[in-house]
């Protein structure tokens, strides 16, 4: 009985070794199957994608060991690049969606917990302070932040699941579980460009009208006075565009000889202008890009003038000069090294583009071998200077209609200021606003044919006097003597006005000699405004208002340009633009760029050189300028 009862423990003693043993193979109840994270949401407290007023996305480049830290942020209510110097962004949608993205995350599973697997994900923070030279497994590492610094979201994205691109290893910020979740990276760009305005100019390619192409560049010279500035002029081509036709013509065109001095020419009879080449410039008008930017030194006018305290200024001329931009002459205006161009569009604004020095990289004219011309290196941009100009000549003026019973019809040309510049007074290689030499010696005759004007006028007055009495004849004679002393010109213009005077005497005797019953002289004038028709008033009415919505219709045109003008000049004023150069090689062109030879296959010659090769030409205004700096 003894032996049986210890064989009874035996069996229950292996019984529970066995039921011990088996516990760890059996599945867990359903419910705990999964870790409680999986199917809740990453960030469970951040609710609402509008508090999200900054965004932060830190990446590693491992090949460079490079970091880059990109911001955007609501500054003072406008949206703007912190890490750009608070360039203005246009981020409103794309935050919007940026915030949207971690909103969603939704946990589908954790892949770790431990630290020491990081790597394997790639998940490790880019923090600059804790990098190790030559690490790997580096993330990007996205931060949310409210108006008041409140941290909403703060995660690291890693790498992509195997066979699941649509899926990332992320982890959040300080925490060591790392998770698989669905999310799309391409809203936590770091690219400069994909947070800005597209369309730097606002243009619209069919809405270009003309282009001016002033092709010069301008160089620093050492010789024994010091340092001198230097231009040499290419070519100055002024074109239309006809956009009924679609077609480019020639306004003017205008070489320079070896000593600077213009040359006016003309297509010659196998020349023609190349479309290609323009309508390219056109599109890259229309979609000009920008890379970056970078603020300009105070001082700077939106005219592109510079302030006397911003030349005293050594540090901003530096600034400006480093990039190929130089302040000359008396109004202190900024050339640039390389040219520039304007554009005029049909709204009434016209664009000058001013092109400076490269802005990275290296592109000597030396280094290029034979048959590399044209060839361009993409990662070399160049930097740019961009103002806007108000031009009243591309707004056609009202053609009003005659109102009946008014001497004439309001005229809206009358209303133009008489001192106000033409919109196209841009000649040669003048700035915006000087006037032509053409007409600046029409304006020095100008006082001369006033003065013989006045002296006309002050005749009339004389001759009319001879009508009179013999004592006023005596007066005007006398007055002839004086003027004649006084200036000699006055005494071939007196006879005139005896000479005139004589067929007045005759008819004042032949009316003194009339019938005392005869009719008035002006009499007939009398029965005539009796006689005139009656004005068709209802016909007057509508004349008026059609004449009035011409005039309003132009004045918000006018209007209108004005407001895009300071607005476009208020984006432009502080910055130079920085721009890849291929894009200025399709905009930047000369003479011998948009002329060609007419040939079969409408191929593309180089242009002859009508009167004589471009050279250097000495700008004693540009010496004066720099010596002055």
């Amino acid at each position: 009985m003894q032996d049986k009862h210890k064989t009874l423990v035996f069996v229950l003693v292996a019984l529970m070794a066995v039921m011990v043993a088996w516990e760890p193979w059996r599945p867990a109840p359903a419910s705990n199957s999964a870790p409680p994270d999986v199917g809740t949401k990453l960030f469970p407290d951040f609710t609402d994608p509008n508090a999200a007023k900054s965004l932060n996305v830190i990446t590693y480049d491992e090949d460079n060991a490079t970091i880059t830290d990109f911001n955007v942020a609501q500054v003072n209510g406008v949206w703007s690049i912190p890490s750009h110097s608070n360039y203005p962004a246009d981020a409103r949608e794309h935050m919007a969606q940026a915030a949207t993205a971690l909103l969603d995350i939704e946990i589908l599973g954790v892949a770790s917990t431990s630290p020491g697997e990081h790597e394997e994900f790639g998940v490790i923070s880019p923090d600059a302070d804790k990098l190790r030279p030559g690490a790997v497994g580096i993330g990007r590492r996205i931060t949310l932040k409210d108006d008041k610094d409140k941290v909403l979201a703060d995660l690291i994205i890693g790498k992509e699941v195997k066979d699941q691109p649509a899926l990332h290893y992320v982890r959040r910020a300080g925490r060591d579980q790392v998770y698989r979740v669905a999310v799309k990276t391409d809203k936590f760009s770091t690219k400069f460009e994909d947070w800005i305005e597209k369309n730097l100019l606002k243009i619209a390619a069919f809405d270009v009208r003309g282009v001016e192409l002033n092709d010069y560049s301008l160089s620093e010279n050492v010789t024994r006075d010091g340092v001198v500035l230097r231009m040499k002029k290419n070519s100055l081509v002024k074109l239309g565009f006809d956009d009924a036709k679609s077609s480019w013509n020639v306004v003017s065109m205008t070489t320079f000889d070896k000593e600077g001095q213009p040359v006016v020419t003309e297509l010659a009879a196998d020349e023609e202008l190349n479309a290609e080449k323009l309508n390219a410039m056109k599109t890259a008008l229309n979609d000009l890009a920008i890379v970056d930017v970078q603020r300009k030194p105070k001082g700077l006018s939106q005219d592109l003038r510079a302030s006397d305290e911003f030349v005293k200024d050594r540090e901003a001329q530096v600034s400006l000069i480093e990039r190929g931009f130089y302040p000359v002459g008396q109004q202190n205006e900024i050339y640039s090294s390389e040219g520039e161009v304007t554009c005029a569009t049909k709204d009434g604004v016209r664009y000058v583009l001013r092109f400076g020095n490269l802005a990275g990289g290296s592109a000597s004219k030396d280094d290029k071998k034979p048959g590399e011309k044209d060839k361009t290196n993409p990662a070399l941009n160049r930097y740019l200077f961009v103002m806007a100009q108000l031009d009243e000549a591309q707004i056609p003026q009202p053609q009003l209609e005659p109102v009946p019973g008014e001497e004439k019809p309001a005229d809206a040309a009358e209303a133009k200021p008489a001192d106000e510049a033409p919109a196209d007074a841009k000649p040669g290689d003048d700035k915006p606003g000087e006037k032509a030499p053409e007409e600046k010696a029409a304006e020095e005759k100008a006082p001369e044919q006033k003065t013989a004007a006045a002296d006309d006028a002050d005749e009339q007055p004389a001759a009319k006097a001879k009508k009179g009495t013999s004592k006023t004849k005596k007066a005007a004679a006398k007055a002839k003597q004086t003027a004649a002393k006084e200036d000699p010109g006055t005494e071939a213009a007196a006879p005139a006005a005896e000479s005139k005077a004589e067929p007045d005497k005759a008819e004042a005797a032949k009316s003194d000699a009339a019938p005392a019953d005869a009719p008035k002289a002006d009499a007939p004038a009398a029965d005539a405004k009796d006689s005139k028709a009656p004005v068709d008033e209802e016909k007057k009415i509508a004349i008026q208002k059609e004449n009035k919505r011409k005039q309003e219709e132009y004045d918000t045109a006018l209007k209108k340009a004005q407001d895009k003008v300071k607005e476009l000049n208020d984006r432009f004023a502080d910055w130079y633009f920085i721009i890849p150069d291929d894009v200025y090689k399709k905009i930047h062109l000369g003479r011998a760029d948009i002329v060609k030879k007419k040939d079969a296959e409408g191929a593309a010659k180089p242009p002859g050189q009508p009167g004589g090769i471009p050279g250097i030409g000495d700008l004693q205004e540009l010496q004066k300028g720099l010596k002055g700096q």
